[in-house]
């Protein structure tokens, strides 16, 4: 069975699901195709927009200061993108980028606020929020569950409570790395312990699983008997706050964090954590629940394999499903297949390619891709200030985020690509992730409806 509509989006992320949702939000016919699970499933679940400029130490205040930074200083960048158009006049670019962003993200808030992954925080200033290191790491929004604001307060006292039998937490390394940095600082807290509680989904100690704790949480009155270990904890050490890691509930963290803390009298708050990530999930959950609720069509378990042209215009994509194949066409199409988790790029000993249109891919310092061996574009040192580089490829587009050709000419007129599948940035030394992805799917996906309603894209 072939289908028809309006938009496709390939790929089911924050990029694809923002852009799928406000296409179907707008009564426009949309199908989204998702392959498996998305990189947006396994993130922390907080929306970084801009965090560090590459090899920097010190951590923007705004991401408004980190935006004004990266126009300045990385012009191909997917944000300075976002500036360059006819319309907008040079003094005025930096403003159309920061404009375009804070639109974008508070979109992203505004849509969230009645799911199971409600946001907190301002486009005006950067949270550090606390990790499960005992680190901190800038970002702009975060789940309401990992509302730690008022441990800045003078009088705070901080409990690292982990769990037995969990291995992704240890509250006593934890709770050393913070207050040594609280102390080298200056700031609140200045009083810090840890505890470890016992609990036992599936009547297991052992190997225990984010997943498993947070579905355990969700149901029966589990709640009142962590509440029950947690009070004395808190009480013996005087705590204000209590810091868990992200295994709050999946469908009920934020009911479940607020019934324990009227259970213990502390404040709870739940720690970014690393993959596979519950808030993640969440948040993922939660952008396929609106772009369901906005009439589109989800379609897990397809894969884009090939694809046919008309011309200068994208006809139809084929699909592979665990039991046929079918062909969509459609006017206008959204790539966001992600980079290599994704499965949006590929690289092997022939080098990086994209794997559904074989677009032309570079490298961050924007040198064909197509020839790099992987493994020769990567630091040895796993984690440094200047990351990897490979982390930098992807597509190069034009001003209307069509990806190009050697030739700087657009591939196609009505395929437009948005997320980490571009080139230019790194997210993992930026701390901008969550937010390119969801500003350029933004983007992406008014300029594929200007193109539906005619407008000369040039």
């Amino acid at each position: 069975m072939d289908l028809e509509c309006d938009v496709l989006v390939i790929g089911a992320g924050m990029a694809g699901l923002v852009a799928g949702t406000i296409s179907s939000n707008e009564g426009v016919s949309t199908i989204l195709l998702r392959k498996g699970q998305s990189a947006t499933a396994y993130s922390s679940g907080a929306i970084d927009v801009m965090g560090y400029l590459p090899d920097a130490s010190e951590p923007f205040s705004t991401p408004s200061e980190g935006l004004t930074a990266v126009a300045a200083m990385l012009p191909l960048h997917p944000y300075s993108i976002v500036g360059y158009s006819e319309s907008v006049q040079p003094d005025t670019v930096v403003d159309e980028i920061v404009g375009s962003a804070r639109a974008a993200i508070s979109w992203l808030k505004n849509s969230l606020r009645d799911t199971i992954a409600p946001l907190i925080g301002s486009f005006d200033s950067n949270i550090s929020a606390l990790t499960v290191f005992g680190t901190t790491k800038p970002t702009c929004l975060v789940q309401e569950t990992m509302n730690s604001e008022s441990l800045q307060d003078e009088d705070s006292t901080l409990l690292f409570a982990g769990f037995a039998g969990y291995p992704d937490f240890n509250p006593s390394a934890a709770a050393k790395v913070f207050l040594e940095d609280r102390i080298a600082i200056g700031l609140p807290p200045r009083k810090v312990g840890r505890c470890v509680l016992k609990l036992a989904p599936f009547g297991k100690l052992y190997n225990l699983s984010s997943i498993e704790i947070a579905r355990h949480l969700d149901h029966g009155n589990s709640i009142e008997e962590l509440a029950k270990q947690l009070k004395p904890q808190a009480d013996k050490l005087g705590a204000t706050h209590v810091a868990i890691p992200p295994i709050l509930g999946i469908r009920n963290a934020l009911e479940n964090k607020k019934l324990l803390e009227e259970l213990t009298g502390v404040e709870v708050f739940e720690l970014l954590g690393v993959p596979p990530s519950v808030p993640g999930l969440r948040l993922q959950m939660a952008l396929e629940g609106l772009f369901r609720k906005g009439g589109g069509r989800l379609l897990a378990g397809h894969e884009a394999i090939s694809y046919t042209k008309n011309g200068e215009l994208l006809d139809a994509v084929m699909v592979r499903t665990p039991r046929r194949r079918m062909k969509i066409k459609s006017k206008a199409t959204i790539l966001a297949t992600g980079k290599f988790i994704g499965g949006g790029l590929a690289g092997d000993e022939n080098g990086i390619r994209e794997t559904v249109f074989d677009l032309m891919t570079v490298t961050g310092t924007y040198h064909s891709a197509g020839d790099i061996t992987p493994s020769r574009f990567t630091n040895r040192v796993s984690i440094t200030p200047s990351s990897q580089p490979v982390y930098s490829c992807g597509l190069t587009v034009d001003p209307h985020f069509r990806p190009v050709q050697e030739d700087g000419v657009e591939w196609s007129s009505n395929l437009f690509a948005a997320g980490s599948i571009l080139a230019g940035y790194d997210y993992s030394s930026e701390k901008s992730g969550l937010g390119v992805a969801t500003t350029t799917g933004y983007i992406a996906i008014r300029k594929a409806m200007d193109f539906l309603k005619g407008v000369d894209l040039k």
